[in-house]
């Protein structure tokens, strides 16, 4: 994961000259004795203006997200591959509660949002065999994460350009705790009435469906994330993302 960061900033920092902070991002002041209850209330409003993109600081818009493909490894044993194609997350702008904790010393930023619903919607392709029975099919596929809690931890380095300092993601730890989920999978079996069953199965039982995949998500979104956060942070010094810094 390390070596994906550090190929991606290498290229950042050669070819992005700095920026002020976006003016409608708020900035906290470090010196301060609530500056995380800042910094959170901050987190929360910035990533909520990104229902449109802001193509200077490199940010996409996140309604919806888009991926272009997702190709989770399940492992040798598990004789069942899919693939997925025009991902889309829906949701994420809109966040019920955030506390952030930012660490200057270890360098390291704590975040837990919660998010109401988080949809993701994509095409699918399954091949394999589901119960003992020959799969190659494709079709359409939705996901609903309900009240779901992020815990995010970027760990960063700091590198200087031009006399000025900037952050930038090194490795970080994404975790989806969702209270429950609704999974669709369309055509999965050519039975309709079967393969309707088969989800409303499968979204009862998701603790048990998410739990053997949900890590591998994880560390997909955590990536993309981490390559958005670091597009800012290439672009914008510590010392307009923070007041009280030097």
């Amino acid at each position: 994961m390390k070596t994906f960061l550090l190929f991606g900033l290498l290229f950042l920092i050669k070819s992005c000259s700095s920026l002020t902070m976006p003016y409608t991002f708020k900035r906290c002041d470090k010196r301060t004795s609530d500056f995380n209850d800042c910094l959170s209330d901050a987190i929360q409003d910035a990533i909520s203006q990104l229902d449109r993109p802001m193509e200077e600081y490199g940010l996409p818009s996140l309604e919806p997200l888009q991926l272009s493909n997702v190709s989770p490894r399940l492992g040798r044993k598990v004789d069942f591959q899919h693939s997925y194609k025009n991902f889309k997350i829906y949701g994420r702008t809109k966040i019920s509660k955030t506390k952030a904790n930012m660490n200057f010393y270890d360098k390291t930023l704590a975040i837990q949002l919660t998010n109401p619903e988080v949809r993701y919607e994509f095409d699918y392709e399954a091949k394999g065999k589901m119960f003992l029975l020959p799969i190659d099919t494709s079709g359409h596929a939705t996901v609903i994460l309900h009240n779901v809690t992020y815990d995010v931890t970027y760990m960063f380095g700091e590198h200087t350009k031009d006399n000025k300092k900037y952050f930038q993601v090194i490795d970080f730890n994404f975790e989806m705790k969702p209270q429950d989920v609704t999974l669709l999978f369309q055509n999965l079996l050519k039975d309709k009435e079967l393969n309707d069953a088969f989800s409303r199965a499968m979204s009862k039982d998701w603790k048990q469906v998410f739990g053997g995949i949900g890590y591998l998500y994880a560390q997909t979104y955590g990536k993309t994330y981490s390559v958005i956060f670091n597009n800012f942070l290439s672009k914008v010094p510590i010392t307009e993302i923070f007041n009280g810094v030097n």
